[in-house]
């Protein structure tokens, strides 16, 4: 299980987890602090107990129920973390701004509206670690080396790849474009490489070398854990890519593109 991650969650009205028009609208209406959680329920969870009362205030109108009264500020409940807030003329009238765990979100994208699994090249590489949200790839592959040394589950990711590529580092989304800006700081469109440079050591950063990236990211967007290690949610890419990518939510056509990659053999 990840480690707690507490934030604000605002009392939602209706019912967006199968509602799909009421959650487009929550999610226009307060951004990313609205997801579905892997548990499948939907809520919309905050850093700042600020943040959460703008934002529960309208939650009256968003839903298209009747609009609560503003001009109320949020109020410390005794003995908690929590707030409340008023949203009538009566003080009992009032809802709750809850401090707790925020739940995972889940790890499917939409696409094309169907949410997808990340199904990325390496995942018929055998798991011996343990896959936990917010892990990074340097646990032990349980593999070993030309060298005699452990290999982490990047280095091991590396060695497959060159391996399918007569020693050559190829990236898993070549062909990839996004926009990007060029020497003279000039809007333009970047287009992912095919060969990619060997991973420097000690690290210096160099945009074109191999870095292996989450595709679900390790934190989400509120910052709690969110993609894991498990050998399907790994790419390798540019760290000019890499850098474009994280900590986003996946795009459409990365999920896509990646999982069209054929799997490797290990």
């Amino acid at each position: 299980m990840p480690e707690p991650c507490m934030l604000y969650r605002i009392p939602l009205v209706g019912n967006p987890k199968e509602d799909v028009a009421l959650r487009s609208k929550y999610i226009a209406a307060f951004g990313s602090a609205c997801y579905m959680s892997e548990a499948g329920t939907f809520d919309c969870f905050y850093e700042a107990w600020e943040d959460a009362c703008v934002d529960a205030v309208k939650i009256g109108e968003v839903s298209g129920n009747a609009p609560y009264d503003k001009g109320y500020t949020c109020q410390p409940v005794a003995g908690t973390e929590d707030y409340s807030l008023q949203v009538g003329s009566d003080p009992a009238n009032k809802i709750p701004i809850k401090y707790e765990d925020a739940p995972l979100q889940t790890s499917l994208i939409e696409i094309k509206t169907v949410p997808t699994e990340v199904n990325g090249p390496y995942r018929n590489l055998v798991e011996v670690t343990t896959i936990k949200p917010e892990k990074d790839f340097y646990c032990s592959s349980g593999q070993v080396g030309d060298d005699g040394k452990p290999l982490s589950q990047r280095k091991w990711i590396l060695q497959v790849n060159r391996k399918a590529h007569g020693g050559e580092i190829h990236s898993d989304l070549a062909g990839f474009t996004w926009p990007c800006v060029d020497e003279k700081c000039k809007p333009t469109i970047c287009t992912e490489k095919l060969v990619l440079k060997e991973p420097s050591d000690p690290r210096v950063y160099d945009p074109d070398e191999a870095q292996v990236h989450h595709v679900v990211p390790r934190k989400d967007l509120r910052g709690c854990p969110w993609g894991t290690n498990a050998y399907k949610n790994a790419a390798v890419i540019s760290a000019r890519l890499n850098q474009h990518l994280f900590n986003k939510v996946p795009p459409e056509k990365e999920v896509a593109q990646i999982n069209n990659v054929p799997p490797y053999t290990p």
